[in-house]
C-alpha cells in the first residue's frame, strides 16, 4: 500500500504542469515553470499602484493574441483606465464584465466556468468583494474575507476542471501586530493560491519634474510547483502604461547623471 502511494505521489510531481505564459519573460523565469499554472489560482498582491493590474493585463493581452478565451471580471470598474495606451488588436478579444456586487461576480464566474472553455479568468479584485448583506456587528474586513473564502471554495474545483488560469488580484496592507505585510484576500486566498506574486513599487523616475515611470519588484512568496523567493525587476512606463524588463529611455537632468538610481 505504501509503495502504491509513493508511486502515485512520484507520478503527480513528474507530470509536466500545463502553463500559460505571463507575457513577460522575466515573470516566466521566476515562476520556475514558464508562466502561470493552468487549473490553479495565482494571487497577485501588493500596495496600490504597484503593478498588479499591469501584470494581469500583460498576461491577458498575450493570451488573447494566442486566440485563447480571456475573461476579466472588473469589480472595481477601472480596467479601461489601466489599459496600455496602445494595447493592440488583441485587447478587443478580452471579455470584460462589470458586476455591481460581489455575489454577481461569483455567479458570473461560476456560469462561465461551467458552460464555456475559459483559458484565463481575472478577478479584480479582493478589496472590492464586499458582500451586499453583512451580518450585524461583523466588521467589514471579516465579512469581505468570508466572501473571498466562499468564492474560492466555489471556483477552485471549476478552475481545475477547466484547466483555466485564474489570476486573483488583491491589495496588501501593513499589520500592526505582528509587524508584517498581509493581503486583503486573507487566509483563504493565501491557502487556495498555488502561486503568489508580491509587487512592490520602487525607484521613481522623473522627467522634466513629472513622474514618468517607476520600477516594480516582483517576488514569488509562495510556489507549490517550483522553489519560491525568486525576484524580477520590471519598469512601468506611465507614458504608455506598459511593463518592460528594461528601463525606458530618459534624458538625465545633468551631464553625466544616471537617469535611474
Amino acid at each position: 500500500m505504501a509503495g502504491n502511494m509513493l508511486e502515485i505521489v512520484h507520478r503527480q510531481f513528474a507530470t509536466p504542469v500545463a502553463i500559460l505564459g505571463s507575457g513577460i519573460p522575466a515573470i516566466d523565469r521566476i515562476t520556475g515553470i514558464g508562466g502561470y499554472p493552468r487549473g490553479r489560482i495565482t494571487e497577485l498582491f501588493g500596495t496600490a499602484s504597484s503593478g498588479k493590474s499591469a501584470l494581469a493585463i500583460a498576461c491577458c493581452l498575450n493570451a488573447a493574441a494566442l486566440g485563447l478565451t480571456v475573461v476579466w471580471i472588473d469589480l472595481e470598474h477601472s480596467l479601461t483606465a489601466k489599459l496600455p495606451l496602445d494595447p493592440g488588436p488583441s485587447a478587443r478579444d478580452i471579455l470584460l464584465l462589470e458586476p455591481q456586487t460581489a455575489e454577481d461576480a461569483v455567479d458570473m464566474a461560476v456560469i462561465l466556468l461551467e458552460r464555456a472553455d475559459i483559458d484565463l479568468l481575472v478577478m479584480d479584485s479582493a478589496i472590492a468583494m464586499n458582500p451586499s448583506r453583512r451580518p450585524e456587528g461583523m466588521p467589514f474586513n471579516m465579512a469581505r474575507a468570508e466572501m473571498v473564502g466562499r468564492t474560492l471554495r466555489k471556483l477552485t474545483t471549476l478552475v481545475a476542471r477547466r484547466r483555466c488560469v485564474m489570476l486573483f488580484l488583491s491589495r496588501s496592507y501593513l499589520m500592526a501586530v505582528p509587524a508584517s505585510v498581509a493581503s486583503i484576500g486573507g487566509g483563504a486566498l493565501r491557502s487556495f493560491a498555488s502561486l503568489r506574486l508580491k509587487t512592490m513599487q520602487e525607484q521613481l523616475a522623473m522627467d522634466e519634474g513629472d513622474l514618468s515611470s517607476f520600477a516594480v519588484r516582483v517576488r514569488v512568496v509562495k510556489n507549490k510547483l517550483a522553489p519560491p523567493e525568486r525576484e524580477a525587476l520590471l519598469y512601468y512606463s506611465l507614458a504608455d502604461g506598459t511593463l518592460a524588463e528594461e528601463p525606458p529611455a530618459m534624458v538625465a537632468d545633468e551631464p553625466g547623471e544616471e537617469p535611474w538610481p
